[in-house]
């Protein structure tokens, strides 16, 4: 009996502890989705327009204006108090996928009376997706440390207790669907370059189909998967895993079929394939600093950062930890520099095989050429946020999340063979705890900083009590759920099946 539940943990503790993982943010960005008043952040009015139009079977432009009346008292308020240029979708220049993955949970949290009306089946897809993002970042961190299970849990660990991730989330907008479709498309990526043991011609047409979900998402996600679907190319050519005639197919294919359409829709109404032009227009944008500019001020990168660790809302909140931001950046660096260390030392092996000097290195070899790649991979959201400031847009921080995957992979990898894998668990309960402090404390923030009058739909939270405080509770017992996991987790070179192991 007791061997037969050593087998049954050792088989299924990873699923456990990705549950766990996905349980960590499910749980604080509900807490988070039900405690934000409707509408209380400008860019979910356009958001929801954008599915109320398509509830209603029409595909909006940016400047079709938003549907007050099918939104519901919330969103009639909100709109009464703005502009005549925040009336309208000016998201319409996305692709339609998110949207109509939210037609019917939004048509339902309608249909049910929920504070919000459409809104909150929006903020629950948004949530969901990311949570789906939390999976693939296990295996993107198991794979490329070679098939150890810890690894990838503590990467899916730091996803998922993120401060800001949480909160990007947990409102009506369409990052999670983003940060989905990108963490696949890193993921899909390695595995073309040899990580996870997928066969060549599979893994490309993986790719393909991760390329054509993110294409289909937003046009930064498209200019992500343009760059992925290159470099994807030019390893399984060199690497001959596949044919050019299959491979070229499978890249480009998918992503035309399903959104090219939309890219030449907004060539023909805009002028360019982003509409980020007349977007920039509509609000009186204009271009700012140069690209190099933006790229070497410090200041700039600095507040994405701190944001991105140690803030929930993209608004400094009163106390925020200084001194949490320091040790991130520390803990950051030491699991880069430790990652980077054991990766060199293992194409110093693999050379010294190749000229006969040493003995061939101990199982599970690491992908290098997946690392190689996806680090390079992991550049291109800096550049396409610089690019957009450049324009005359904002540095958002939730712009940098599809770099995020792939930075806790090399932090965890770094830090659990720094230290074991005790640390790099000691190092999610940390951030866990963090984002649940700092959780509360943007509660306390919105309530003291209402966007509408006090008693009307748009200043009150979609929920309180029990219904936000058990998301919290969630969030604990998945973090529970998580270090039961990487307790029973073995090293690939001890425990591990077919999947763990990679074969480039």
């Amino acid at each position: 009996m007791l061997e037969r539940t050593r087998r049954w943990v050792a088989r299924h503790g990873a699923a456990i502890g990705v549950a766990g993982a996905v349980m960590v943010l499910v749980g604080a960005g509900w807490y988070q989705a039900v405690v934000t008043p409707p509408y209380r952040f400008i860019d979910e009015q356009a958001h929801v327009g954008y599915v109320l139009e398509l509830q209603q079977g029409r595909l909006p432009t940016i400047d079709t204006p938003i549907d007050a009346d099918a939104g519901g008292p919330a969103l009639r308020e909100r709109l009464a108090a703005e502009p005549e240029r925040r009336r309208d979708v000016w998201v319409a220049n996305n692709p339609p996928l998110t949207y109509l993955v939210a037609v019917g949970p939004s048509a339902l949290t309608r249909a049910l009376g929920l504070p919000g009306g459409p809104l909150l089946g929006l903020r629950l897809v948004n949530l969901t997706a990311a949570a789906g993002a939390v999976v693939i970042a296990y295996l993107l961190g198991r794979d490329l440390a070679g098939g150890d299970r810890s690894v990838g849990l503590v990467a899916a660990g730091l996803v998922a207790a993120t401060p800001h991730l949480g909160f990007v989330a947990s409102v009506a907008f369409n990052d999670g669907m983003a940060l989905l479709a990108t963490t696949g498309v890193t993921w899909a990526l390695a595995r073309v370059a040899g990580a996870g043991g997928a066969q060549g011609r599979r893994a490309v047409v993986e790719l393909g189909l991760w390329c054509a979900l993110a294409a289909a998402v937003r046009p930064m996600a498209l200019a992500f998967a343009a760059v992925a679907g290159a470099l994807g190319l030019v390893v399984a050519l060199a690497r001959r895993r596949d044919r050019p005639a299959h491979a070229i197919t499978w890249l480009v294919g998918p992503t035309l079929v399903a959104s090219g359409w939309a890219y030449a829709r907004n060539v023909a109404r805009y002028g360019d394939a982003t509409g980020s032009a007349r977007l920039f227009e509509k609000f009186g944008r204009s271009p700012g600093e140069s690209l190099t500019d933006i790229l070497t001020t410090r200041g700039i990168w600095e507040s994405v950062v701190r944001t991105l660790t140690t803030r929930r809302l993209e608004t400094p909140l009163p106390g925020d930890p200084i001194g949490w931001y320091r040790l991130a950046l520390v803990t950051a660096a030491l699991g880069v520099v430790a990652a980077g260390a054991v990766v060199m030392r293992e194409a110093w092996l693999r050379r010294s095989e190749r000229i006969g000097r040493r003995a061939p290195s101990p199982p599970p070899r690491l992908p290098l050429a997946a690392w190689a790649t996806t680090a390079g991979l992991a550049a291109v959201p800096v550049l396409l946020t610089a690019q957009h400031r450049a324009g005359g847009g904002a540095s958002h921080p939730r712009y940098l999340l599809a770099t995020l995957p792939m930075a806790a992979a090399v932090v965890a990898f770094g830090i659990v063979r720094l230290g074991t894998r005790w640390s790099g668990l000691g190092l999610v309960a940390a951030v866990t705890a963090l984002t649940i402090v700092q959780t509360r404390t943007s509660a306390d923030w919105l309530a003291d900083n209402p966007s509408g009058l006090a008693g009307t739909a748009a200043a009150r939270p979609i929920a309180s009590g029990a219904v936000r405080n058990g998301g919290l509770v969630v969030t604990v017992v998945g973090l529970a759920l998580l270090a039961a996991s990487v307790a029973v987790a073995r090293p690939p070179g001890r425990f591990a099946d077919r999947t763990d192991t990679p074969t480039g």
